[in-house]
């Protein structure tokens, strides 16, 4: 995978002489991307493009190619191939479509390509693929525009919805692989390549059909050891299974199966498009939850009951309250208030206000030893009107730096977005759009935790 994502040089076969808006020219997002290496532009109707000599094939160029990007119609790109390997081209992005997503002769040419690749040394990545990005070198071989940030996110995918959309589904990623059909460079070897990526600290897989299923999840099994791996698997449904066999040409398995065997690898598993970003926000700022024990700290008493539903559905549990934490709270409440888990402040709070309150209950119940994490509850203001309000100031400086059980928040009110985001400003609380997605978060952490206790659990018997 080194030529794909590190490549010194780059041949572009078929890029065209239109540059623009409009005209997808690969060669121009490349250096609008600002890609260090050398650019070798490969049209025989062109003399030079965008300023860069052109040549008429990878022969003619008569230089070291450490990546080829095939952009042709699917006929001519079996000959390409041909062409890059007599090179000695060892790393090729078919970007076209009509191979393996298409018809018998689509099929048919996909089988020689990677016959023909093999023989010769040579990968294919794709075809019907963006191919790669790697923002930590500026490299991109997206004919689409696609925002560049250095984030430690990897992204394996099977559709350039996921580069493209990324703010949609992982977030910005650092590093991509858009395997298109995988006819020969799979999960496999995108999967070993992020897992020894110093660069990379969660790896987030978009899969519609997987090969080689043992190689994959005993790699999966060795790379969760250090850092998260998520699966989003679509085509759980019949019409959805058949969607896939037209889009990548893959066989989408039954769904259930897929993930029982790779929660058994210690891959987190996804089932919806929106718990990929939540998911890789989750596990890349909060640390493993050690147990199923969670402290709900509240202002609304609703909220707490809302609570207790949405972490009992996701596996998790109410933690039972010491002494000393309820008579921190007590001692600031109504005499006549009965205290449990959730943990009620308004009677608190009416006596000595919000921002008096709230540092002192999260303080008492993140020093509980029976607590595991903890689900908040508060207001988000309108600002500066009710500034007395807002406790995001308060809790942060109750939190200690060092991490060691996971804090969430639910905010209400009319000021959500600014309000929040000074709850996550010093990156020690995360702040969801509903309760369901705080505890569902959890639930995900804790499933983390427990993987790394059986892992520990397993080198200590051993």
């Amino acid at each position: 995978m080194k030529h794909f994502l590190e490549p010194a040089s780059v041949a572009l076969i078929g890029v065209s002489r239109r540059s623009g808006p409009g005209s997808y020219n690969l060669m121009e997002n490349m250096l609008e991307y600002g890609f260090p290496g050398k650019i070798i532009p490969i049209n025989p109707q062109a003399d030079e493009i965008l300023g860069v000599k052109a040549w008429p094939n990878v022969q003619a160029a008569a230089q070291p190619i450490d990546l080829a990007v095939i952009s042709l119609p699917r006929d001519l790109v079996l000959t390409s191939v041909a062409e890059c390997v007599a090179a000695g081209v060892k790393a090729i992005i078919v970007v076209t479509q009509g191979f393996g997503d298409a018809d018998a002769r689509g099929r048919e040419l996909q089988a020689e390509m990677v016959a023909l690749a093999r023989q010769n040394g040579a990968r294919i990545l794709g075809p019907n693929t963006l191919g790669v990005v790697n923002n930590f070198n500026r490299l991109t071989t997206s004919f689409m525009p696609l925002v560049r940030e250095k984030s430690p996110v990897g992204l394996i995918c099977q559709s350039g919805v996921f580069f493209v959309g990324a703010d949609n589904f992982s977030g910005q990623i650092g590093k991509g692989i858009d395997l298109g059909n995988a006819c020969d460079v799979g999960f496999c070897e995108a999967l070993e390549y992020l897992g020894d990526d110093p660069d990379i600290k969660i790896i987030a897989v978009h899969m519609e059909g997987l090969e080689r299923t043992r190689d994959f999840l005993s790699l999966a099994a060795r790379v969760s050891r250090t850092k998260p791996v998520l699966v989003y698997k679509t085509g759980k449904s019949e019409t959805g299974a058949r969607a896939v066999a037209s889009h990548t040409g893959s066989l989408a398995g039954h769904y259930r199966i897929y993930e029982a065997a790779l929660r058994q690898a210690g891959v987190l598993f996804l089932d919806e498009d929106w718990q990929m970003g939540e998911a890789v926000r989750t596990l890349l700022n909060q640390p493993p939850m050690p147990g199923d024990r969670v402290a709900v700290i509240t202002v609304t008493g609703a909220g707490g009951i809302m609570a207790s539903d949405a972490l009992e559905k996701y596996g998790l549990c109410p933690a039972t309250l010491a002494d000393a934490t309820i008579k921190a709270v007590a001692d600031l409440s109504p005499e006549w208030m009965p205290l449990g888990n959730p943990l009620d402040l308004w009677p608190a709070v009416m006596r000595h206000g919000l921002r008096e309150v709230y540092p002192v209950a999260l303080t008492a119940v993140l020093d509980d030893p029976g607590v595991d994490s903890v689900l908040m509850m508060s207001i988000a203001p309108d600002l500066p009107r009710f500034e007395f309000l807002d406790v995001s100031e308060g809790v942060n400086q109750a939190l200690p730096r060092e991490k060691s059980k996971p804090v969430v928040a639910w905010l209400y009110g009319p000021n959500r977005g600014q309000v929040g985001r000074r709850f996550e400003q010093e990156d020690k609380i995360l702040v969801y759009q509903s309760i369901e997605r705080a505890a569902w978060s959890l639930s995900l952490l804790r499933e983390r935790g427990k993987f790394l206790e059986r892992i520990e659990a397993d080198r200590a018997n051993s």
